[in-house]
Protein backbone atom coordinates (compact mmCIF):
# COMPACT_ATOMS: atom_id res chain seq x y z
CA UNK A 1 0.00 0.00 0.00
CA UNK A 2 3.22 2.30 0.45
CA UNK A 3 2.78 3.12 -3.65
CA UNK A 4 -0.07 5.40 -2.60
CA UNK A 5 0.31 9.20 -1.51
CA UNK A 6 -1.50 11.47 0.25
CA UNK A 7 -4.24 13.50 -1.50
CA UNK A 8 -4.67 16.87 -0.90
CA UNK A 9 -8.52 17.15 1.04
CA UNK A 10 -11.31 19.01 -0.92
CA UNK A 11 -10.68 22.95 -0.75
CA UNK A 12 -14.24 23.58 0.15
CA UNK A 13 -15.09 20.49 2.82
CA UNK A 14 -11.34 21.77 4.18
CA UNK A 15 -12.53 25.19 4.41
CA UNK A 16 -15.76 24.47 6.09
CA UNK A 17 -14.18 22.33 8.39
CA UNK A 18 -12.14 24.96 9.76
CA UNK A 19 -15.36 27.48 9.78
CA UNK A 20 -16.65 24.85 12.06
CA UNK A 21 -13.57 24.49 14.34
CA UNK A 22 -13.07 28.99 14.49
CA UNK A 23 -14.39 29.32 18.34
CA UNK A 24 -14.76 33.24 17.07
CA UNK A 25 -19.23 34.10 17.04
CA UNK A 26 -19.08 36.59 14.40
CA UNK A 27 -17.13 34.21 12.10
CA UNK A 28 -18.92 34.02 8.55
CA UNK A 29 -19.32 31.48 5.80
CA UNK A 30 -19.13 32.79 2.57
CA UNK A 31 -17.65 30.15 1.13
CA UNK A 32 -19.62 26.66 1.12
CA UNK A 33 -22.66 26.81 -1.47
CA UNK A 34 -25.82 26.79 0.73
CA UNK A 35 -28.70 29.07 0.71
CA UNK A 36 -29.31 29.96 3.84
CA UNK A 37 -32.36 32.12 4.50
CA UNK A 38 -32.03 36.01 5.46
CA UNK A 39 -31.17 35.52 9.59
CA UNK A 40 -28.62 33.26 8.42
CA UNK A 41 -30.58 30.00 9.34
CA UNK A 42 -30.43 26.70 7.67
CA UNK A 43 -33.03 26.62 5.12
CA UNK A 44 -35.24 24.49 3.68
CA UNK A 45 -38.06 25.18 0.69
CA UNK A 46 -41.53 25.00 3.03
CA UNK A 47 -43.18 23.11 0.06
CA UNK A 48 -40.32 20.20 0.02
CA UNK A 49 -41.03 19.74 3.83
CA UNK A 50 -44.30 19.25 3.94
CA UNK A 51 -43.79 16.95 0.65
CA UNK A 52 -41.15 14.80 2.87
CA UNK A 53 -43.06 14.89 6.03
CA UNK A 54 -46.33 13.12 4.55
CA UNK A 55 -44.41 10.74 2.84
CA UNK A 56 -45.52 7.11 3.84
CA UNK A 57 -42.43 5.13 4.03
CA UNK A 58 -44.11 1.17 4.35
CA UNK A 59 -41.98 0.30 1.39
CA UNK A 60 -38.23 0.64 1.27
CA UNK A 61 -37.40 -1.68 -1.59
CA UNK A 62 -34.87 -0.99 -4.36
CA UNK A 63 -35.69 1.89 -7.32
CA UNK A 64 -35.35 0.49 -10.64
CA UNK A 65 -31.44 0.95 -11.80
CA UNK A 66 -32.45 4.01 -14.08
CA UNK A 67 -34.65 5.30 -10.97
CA UNK A 68 -38.16 6.49 -10.84
CA UNK A 69 -39.99 6.35 -13.75
CA UNK A 70 -42.37 10.02 -12.99
CA UNK A 71 -39.65 11.29 -11.55
CA UNK A 72 -37.23 10.75 -14.63
CA UNK A 73 -40.20 11.70 -16.96
CA UNK A 74 -41.48 14.88 -14.94
CA UNK A 75 -37.97 16.05 -14.82
CA UNK A 76 -37.51 15.79 -18.44
CA UNK A 77 -40.61 17.92 -19.19
CA UNK A 78 -39.40 20.50 -16.50
CA UNK A 79 -36.32 21.04 -18.21
CA UNK A 80 -37.59 21.12 -21.85
CA UNK A 81 -40.65 22.41 -21.78
CA UNK A 82 -43.75 20.48 -22.38
CA UNK A 83 -43.80 21.08 -26.12
CA UNK A 84 -39.70 19.65 -26.57
CA UNK A 85 -40.88 16.84 -24.67
CA UNK A 86 -43.41 15.60 -26.53
CA UNK A 87 -41.46 16.37 -29.47
CA UNK A 88 -38.38 14.58 -28.32
CA UNK A 89 -39.33 12.27 -25.32
CA UNK A 90 -38.41 9.33 -27.92
CA UNK A 91 -34.78 10.15 -28.21
CA UNK A 92 -34.17 11.08 -24.20
CA UNK A 93 -32.06 8.55 -22.50
CA UNK A 94 -32.61 9.13 -19.17
CA UNK A 95 -30.94 7.92 -15.91
CA UNK A 96 -31.50 8.70 -12.19
CA UNK A 97 -27.77 9.87 -10.21
CA UNK A 98 -26.68 10.83 -6.87
CA UNK A 99 -26.28 14.45 -7.40
CA UNK A 100 -24.44 16.55 -9.93
CA UNK A 101 -21.20 15.37 -8.92
CA UNK A 102 -22.41 11.60 -9.85
CA UNK A 103 -24.01 12.67 -12.90
CA UNK A 104 -20.88 14.72 -14.47
CA UNK A 105 -18.99 11.11 -13.57
CA UNK A 106 -21.12 8.70 -15.14
CA UNK A 107 -20.84 11.19 -17.72
CA UNK A 108 -17.56 11.18 -17.98
CA UNK A 109 -17.15 7.36 -17.83
CA UNK A 110 -20.38 6.41 -20.73
CA UNK A 111 -18.33 8.95 -23.49
CA UNK A 112 -14.46 7.34 -22.00
CA UNK A 113 -16.29 3.69 -22.47
CA UNK A 114 -16.21 4.67 -26.35
CA UNK A 115 -13.33 7.31 -26.85
CA UNK A 116 -10.44 6.88 -25.23
CA UNK A 117 -9.18 10.11 -26.08
CA UNK A 118 -12.05 12.69 -26.03
CA UNK A 119 -11.39 16.37 -26.03
CA UNK A 120 -13.60 18.96 -23.87
CA UNK A 121 -13.65 22.57 -23.78
CA UNK A 122 -14.12 24.27 -20.26
CA UNK A 123 -14.32 27.36 -18.77
CA UNK A 124 -11.45 29.06 -16.64
CA UNK A 125 -12.48 29.31 -13.89
CA UNK A 126 -15.32 26.61 -12.93
CA UNK A 127 -16.64 24.32 -10.49
CA UNK A 128 -13.60 22.57 -9.12
CA UNK A 129 -15.29 18.92 -9.69
CA UNK A 130 -15.75 19.65 -13.14
CA UNK A 131 -11.62 19.36 -14.10
CA UNK A 132 -11.17 16.60 -11.18
CA UNK A 133 -13.30 14.21 -12.73
CA UNK A 134 -12.62 14.59 -16.55
CA UNK A 135 -8.94 14.33 -15.82
CA UNK A 136 -9.52 11.20 -14.07
CA UNK A 137 -10.83 9.96 -16.97
CA UNK A 138 -8.55 11.16 -19.36
CA UNK A 139 -10.07 14.12 -21.00
CA UNK A 140 -8.05 16.21 -23.20
CA UNK A 141 -9.39 19.60 -21.54
CA UNK A 142 -9.11 22.77 -23.24
CA UNK A 143 -10.16 25.94 -21.21
CA UNK A 144 -11.03 29.87 -22.15
CA UNK A 145 -11.53 32.79 -19.76
CA UNK A 146 -14.84 32.58 -18.72
CA UNK A 147 -14.52 36.55 -18.16
CA UNK A 148 -13.45 38.98 -20.28
CA UNK A 149 -11.94 42.41 -18.82
CA UNK A 150 -14.96 44.16 -18.33
CA UNK A 151 -16.20 41.45 -16.28
CA UNK A 152 -18.65 40.14 -18.75
CA UNK A 153 -19.39 36.51 -20.49
CA UNK A 154 -15.81 36.10 -22.86
CA UNK A 155 -18.14 35.17 -25.90
CA UNK A 156 -14.71 35.89 -28.34
CA UNK A 157 -12.57 33.26 -26.09
CA UNK A 158 -15.06 30.56 -26.62
CA UNK A 159 -16.01 30.98 -30.34
CA UNK A 160 -12.12 30.69 -30.87
CA UNK A 161 -11.94 27.59 -29.06
CA UNK A 162 -14.88 26.24 -30.82
CA UNK A 163 -13.82 26.81 -34.25
CA UNK A 164 -10.08 25.60 -33.40
CA UNK A 165 -11.72 22.41 -31.89
CA UNK A 166 -14.61 21.06 -34.18
CA UNK A 167 -15.89 17.73 -32.77
CA UNK A 168 -14.94 18.42 -29.18
CA UNK A 169 -17.54 18.15 -25.99
CA UNK A 170 -18.17 21.50 -24.54
CA UNK A 171 -19.11 22.20 -20.80
CA UNK A 172 -21.96 24.76 -20.28
CA UNK A 173 -23.20 25.80 -17.08
CA UNK A 174 -27.32 26.16 -17.42
CA UNK A 175 -28.94 29.47 -16.98
CA UNK A 176 -27.51 32.80 -16.13
CA UNK A 177 -25.97 31.34 -13.16
CA UNK A 178 -22.65 30.19 -13.30
CA UNK A 179 -20.06 29.01 -10.38
CA UNK A 180 -17.69 30.43 -9.23
CA UNK A 181 -18.36 33.72 -11.65
CA UNK A 182 -22.21 34.34 -12.11
CA UNK A 183 -22.11 35.13 -15.39
CA UNK A 184 -23.18 33.17 -18.62
CA UNK A 185 -24.29 33.65 -22.15
CA UNK A 186 -27.12 35.88 -22.75
CA UNK A 187 -30.19 34.59 -24.64
CA UNK A 188 -28.42 36.57 -27.58
CA UNK A 189 -25.14 34.65 -27.57
CA UNK A 190 -26.91 31.39 -26.80
CA UNK A 191 -28.29 31.37 -30.05
CA UNK A 192 -25.00 32.26 -31.59
CA UNK A 193 -23.56 29.34 -29.59
CA UNK A 194 -26.24 26.94 -31.42
CA UNK A 195 -25.46 27.99 -34.42
CA UNK A 196 -21.31 27.77 -33.63
CA UNK A 197 -21.86 24.23 -32.23
CA UNK A 198 -23.79 22.85 -35.35
CA UNK A 199 -21.64 24.41 -37.89
CA UNK A 200 -18.83 23.16 -36.21
CA UNK A 201 -19.98 19.16 -34.86
CA UNK A 202 -19.75 20.28 -31.80
CA UNK A 203 -21.80 17.92 -28.49
CA UNK A 204 -22.96 20.02 -25.32
CA UNK A 205 -23.05 19.36 -22.30
CA UNK A 206 -24.76 21.01 -19.63
CA UNK A 207 -24.53 20.87 -16.19
CA UNK A 208 -27.77 22.18 -14.52
CA UNK A 209 -27.04 23.21 -10.71
CA UNK A 210 -29.08 26.73 -10.61
CA UNK A 211 -32.43 26.46 -12.66
CA UNK A 212 -34.52 28.83 -11.15
CA UNK A 213 -32.11 30.75 -9.24
CA UNK A 214 -30.61 32.93 -12.11
CA UNK A 215 -33.99 35.15 -13.51
CA UNK A 216 -36.71 32.71 -13.48
CA UNK A 217 -37.31 28.83 -14.20
CA UNK A 218 -38.64 29.16 -17.86
CA UNK A 219 -35.94 31.81 -18.98
CA UNK A 220 -33.25 30.32 -17.05
CA UNK A 221 -33.94 26.92 -19.85
CA UNK A 222 -33.54 29.12 -22.66
CA UNK A 223 -29.76 27.99 -23.23
CA UNK A 224 -30.28 24.39 -22.77
CA UNK A 225 -33.69 24.23 -25.07
CA UNK A 226 -32.52 26.22 -27.62
CA UNK A 227 -30.23 24.02 -28.15
CA UNK A 228 -32.32 21.12 -27.82
CA UNK A 229 -34.57 22.53 -30.23
CA UNK A 230 -31.50 23.22 -33.14
CA UNK A 231 -31.24 19.20 -32.75
CA UNK A 232 -27.39 20.16 -31.47
CA UNK A 233 -26.29 16.87 -29.81
CA UNK A 234 -27.03 17.31 -26.04
CA UNK A 235 -26.50 16.07 -22.46
CA UNK A 236 -28.12 17.82 -19.52
CA UNK A 237 -26.92 16.69 -15.82
CA UNK A 238 -29.41 18.47 -13.84
CA UNK A 239 -29.18 18.73 -10.18
CA UNK A 240 -32.04 19.21 -7.29
CA UNK A 241 -29.26 20.41 -4.65
CA UNK A 242 -29.95 24.08 -4.89
CA UNK A 243 -33.22 24.33 -5.65
CA UNK A 244 -35.04 22.44 -3.89
CA UNK A 245 -32.51 22.42 -1.33
CA UNK A 246 -32.26 18.58 -1.45
CA UNK A 247 -28.15 18.84 -0.78
CA UNK A 248 -27.53 15.76 1.37
CA UNK A 249 -30.40 13.74 -0.44
CA UNK A 250 -28.04 13.78 -3.64
CA UNK A 251 -30.89 14.03 -6.24
CA UNK A 252 -30.59 14.50 -9.82
CA UNK A 253 -30.80 13.16 -13.58
CA UNK A 254 -28.95 13.09 -16.43
CA UNK A 255 -30.58 13.41 -19.61
CA UNK A 256 -28.93 12.36 -23.54
CA UNK A 257 -30.50 13.44 -26.68
CA UNK A 258 -29.70 10.53 -29.13
CA UNK A 259 -30.63 10.26 -32.66
CA UNK A 260 -33.63 7.95 -32.50
CA UNK A 261 -35.51 5.51 -30.13
CA UNK A 262 -33.23 2.59 -30.70
CA UNK A 263 -30.04 4.52 -29.76
CA UNK A 264 -32.24 5.60 -26.80
CA UNK A 265 -32.95 2.22 -25.54
CA UNK A 266 -29.26 1.59 -26.14
CA UNK A 267 -27.49 4.05 -24.78
CA UNK A 268 -30.46 3.89 -21.51
CA UNK A 269 -28.83 0.55 -21.45
CA UNK A 270 -25.12 1.94 -21.36
CA UNK A 271 -25.74 4.24 -18.91
CA UNK A 272 -27.79 1.35 -16.64
CA UNK A 273 -25.19 -0.77 -16.70
CA UNK A 274 -22.15 2.28 -15.47
CA UNK A 275 -24.75 3.27 -12.93
CA UNK A 276 -24.93 -0.28 -11.66
CA UNK A 277 -21.17 -1.07 -11.22
CA UNK A 278 -20.88 2.08 -9.43
CA UNK A 279 -23.93 3.06 -7.49
CA UNK A 280 -26.15 0.25 -8.25
CA UNK A 281 -29.96 2.30 -7.45
CA UNK A 282 -30.77 5.95 -7.02
CA UNK A 283 -31.77 6.83 -3.68
CA UNK A 284 -35.16 7.32 -3.64
CA UNK A 285 -36.21 10.35 -0.75
CA UNK A 286 -34.93 12.57 -2.92
CA UNK A 287 -36.69 11.55 -6.22
CA UNK A 288 -39.97 10.80 -4.27
CA UNK A 289 -40.50 14.22 -2.81
CA UNK A 290 -39.42 15.59 -6.79
CA UNK A 291 -41.90 13.35 -7.96
CA UNK A 292 -44.37 14.34 -5.75
CA UNK A 293 -43.97 18.36 -6.57
CA UNK A 294 -43.47 18.29 -10.32
CA UNK A 295 -47.25 16.52 -10.99
CA UNK A 296 -49.00 18.29 -8.90
CA UNK A 297 -49.01 21.73 -10.41
CA UNK A 298 -50.21 23.38 -7.02
CA UNK A 299 -47.83 22.23 -5.52
CA UNK A 300 -44.95 23.19 -8.10
CA UNK A 301 -46.48 26.44 -7.99
CA UNK A 302 -45.36 26.77 -4.79
CA UNK A 303 -42.29 25.57 -5.11
CA UNK A 304 -41.27 27.97 -8.47
CA UNK A 305 -42.89 31.37 -6.14
CA UNK A 306 -40.70 30.00 -3.19
CA UNK A 307 -37.63 29.80 -5.90
CA UNK A 308 -38.58 33.58 -7.23
CA UNK A 309 -38.67 34.96 -3.99
CA UNK A 310 -34.86 33.23 -3.43
CA UNK A 311 -33.50 34.87 -6.77
CA UNK A 312 -35.09 38.09 -4.95
CA UNK A 313 -33.27 37.77 -1.47
CA UNK A 314 -30.11 36.97 -3.60
CA UNK A 315 -30.52 40.62 -5.29
CA UNK A 316 -31.42 42.28 -2.12
CA UNK A 317 -28.14 41.08 -0.78
CA UNK A 318 -26.19 41.68 -3.76
CA UNK A 319 -26.86 45.47 -3.66
CA UNK A 320 -26.67 45.71 -0.01
CA UNK A 321 -23.10 44.45 -0.43
CA UNK A 322 -22.79 47.19 -3.35
CA UNK A 323 -23.71 49.91 -1.24
CA UNK A 324 -21.60 48.78 2.05
CA UNK A 325 -18.41 48.62 -0.34
CA UNK A 326 -19.11 51.97 -1.82
CA UNK A 327 -19.64 50.85 -5.16
CA UNK A 328 -16.12 49.23 -5.47
CA UNK A 329 -17.67 45.68 -6.94
CA UNK A 330 -20.24 47.19 -8.47
CA UNK A 331 -20.63 44.47 -11.46
CA UNK A 332 -22.35 41.98 -8.80
CA UNK A 333 -25.15 43.72 -9.80
CA UNK A 334 -25.24 42.30 -13.41
CA UNK A 335 -24.80 38.90 -12.38
CA UNK A 336 -27.36 36.12 -11.27
CA UNK A 337 -27.14 33.86 -8.97
CA UNK A 338 -25.37 32.97 -5.59
CA UNK A 339 -21.63 33.56 -6.02
CA UNK A 340 -19.40 36.40 -7.50
CA UNK A 341 -15.47 36.32 -7.69
CA UNK A 342 -14.20 39.54 -5.65
CA UNK A 343 -10.27 39.22 -7.10
CA UNK A 344 -9.26 39.62 -3.80
CA UNK A 345 -5.47 38.27 -3.21
CA UNK A 346 -4.34 35.09 -1.00
CA UNK A 347 -2.76 37.40 1.32
CA UNK A 348 -6.02 39.51 1.47
CA UNK A 349 -8.48 36.11 1.83
CA UNK A 350 -5.87 35.09 4.50
CA UNK A 351 -6.17 38.07 6.18
CA UNK A 352 -10.15 37.96 6.11
CA UNK A 353 -9.91 34.67 8.03
CA UNK A 354 -7.47 35.07 10.61
CA UNK A 355 -8.61 38.46 11.45
CA UNK A 356 -11.92 39.07 10.76
CA UNK A 357 -13.35 35.29 10.86
CA UNK A 358 -14.92 35.77 7.74
CA UNK A 359 -14.15 32.81 5.22
CA UNK A 360 -13.69 32.58 1.44
CA UNK A 361 -12.44 30.75 -1.00
CA UNK A 362 -8.74 30.43 -2.52
CA UNK A 363 -10.01 32.05 -5.70
CA UNK A 364 -12.18 34.91 -3.96
CA UNK A 365 -15.47 33.39 -4.48
CA UNK A 366 -18.44 34.82 -2.49
CA UNK A 367 -21.40 33.35 -1.65
CA UNK A 368 -24.29 35.70 -0.76
CA UNK A 369 -26.74 32.76 -0.51
CA UNK A 370 -24.56 32.22 2.42
CA UNK A 371 -24.72 35.34 4.40
CA UNK A 372 -27.20 36.89 6.97
CA UNK A 373 -28.36 40.33 5.80
CA UNK A 374 -27.16 41.78 9.26
CA UNK A 375 -23.56 40.23 8.11
CA UNK A 376 -23.17 41.59 4.87
CA UNK A 377 -22.44 44.96 6.03
CA UNK A 378 -19.74 43.42 8.46
CA UNK A 379 -18.41 41.41 5.71
CA UNK A 380 -18.22 44.22 3.47
CA UNK A 381 -16.34 46.50 5.61
CA UNK A 382 -14.16 44.25 6.68
CA UNK A 383 -12.91 43.72 2.56
CA UNK A 384 -12.99 47.80 2.13
CA UNK A 385 -10.51 47.39 5.20
CA UNK A 386 -7.76 45.30 3.36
Amino acid sequence: MNQYQTIPPDTIFRLNDEFKADPRPNKVNAGIGIYLDESGKPFVIPIISKIAASLDFKNFNYLPISGDTTFLDESAKLIFGNNLYKKFNNKLAKQGVVGGTNGIYLWANLIQSIDKNPTIIISNPTWENHNKIFENFGFNIIEFPQLDKNNNFNFKALEKNILNNPNSYILFQGGPTHNPTSVNPSDTEWKLLSKLLKDNNNSALFDFAYAGLGDNFESDCFGVRHILENKIPVSVNFSYSKNMTLYQHRTGILVILTDNNKEKLILESNLKFLFRINNSTPPAFGELIVKNILQNETYKKEWLHTLSEMSASLKKRRQLFNKYTNNRFKFILNQKGFFSLINLNPSQIETLKTKHAIYLLPNSRINFAGMALEQIPYVAKAINSI
